[in-house]
């Protein structure tokens, strides 16, 4: 739990930075696609659940991180400007609804880039008291738009999640899959802007989600994208 609060501080502390400040002045055709794939990456940790639905009238309502600890090495965008970790926080919430559906919207505006989007997560199965030595399971689908001053992205992202709901400590598995795609708005290397390239990636998650105090979610997670290391964080209210 120190690991993941120190990692918070550290994320809070860097809300001003902005990781992409030199997206327009690195940028080549051939480095747009690596880039996508990180990016992708962030989003998509960003937007993986537990496995066990919300229920109604279950609500979450917190905030979410990724934090990859080093960029991807054809990554020359984010290599070429120093970045070493770097990560994208949002504002989330989440409500639960009949035939274990969840619905769940998240976004916020830092790092220089504004993030907005959604997406369901669908039980398919949520444990009982008799049987809450088995897993539970979800899927989810999610899709995001980036808005920087440099570039727009979109990204969508598919998960399977297995949780055990056990007192207080729930450890959890998480594997997505993700699409984003790229497009250069403002580039000094002549016949650049106006491009634009998709990449997908893979996500493998190991983690656990506390609940300390009643409605308190403290998550955190060990996260490899596309392999490289990472952490996924979040903290909240949950009923």
């Amino acid at each position: 739990m120190k690991i993941i609060l120190a990692v918070l501080a550290l994320l809070a502390s860097s809300a001003h930075a902005d990781p992409f400040a030199d997206f327009s002045t690195a940028v080549r055709n051939e480095y747009i696609k690596p880039f996508a794939l990180d990016l992708g990456g962030v989003l998509g940790g960003a937007s993986a659940h537990t496995g066990r639905t919300l229920g109604l009238p279950g609500f979450w309502v917190g905030s979410v991180a990724a934090v990859q600890l080093r960029p991807d090495k054809n990554d020359r965008v984010l290599r070429d400007a120093g970045v070493k970790a770097f990560g994208l926080p949002l504002i989330e919430a989440g409500v639960g609804l009949p035939f274990k559906i969840d619905v769940i919207v998240h976004g916020l505006s830092a790092q220089g880039a504004s993030i907005y989007g959604g997406g369901l997560r669908y039980g398919l199965y949520r444990t009982s008291l008799v049987d809450s030595f088995l897993p539970n399971v979800s899927i989810s689908a999610f899709g995001d738009k980036v808005n920087h001053k440099y570039f727009s992205a979109s990204h969508g992202s598919l998960n399977a999640a297995a949780t055990w709901n056990l007192p207080i400590v729930k450890p959890f598995f998480i594997a997505g899959y993700d699409v984003t795609e790229v497009k250069v708005g403002a580039a000094t290397t002549a016949g650049v802007a106006g491009t634009k390239a998709a990449a997908r990636g893979s996500r493998f998650s190991a983690g656990v989600d506390v609940h300390p105090l009643p409605l308190v979610s403290l998550r955190g997670a060990y996260t490899v994208r596309h392999g490289v290391p990472g952490f996924d964080l979040g903290l909240g209210a949950q009923f």
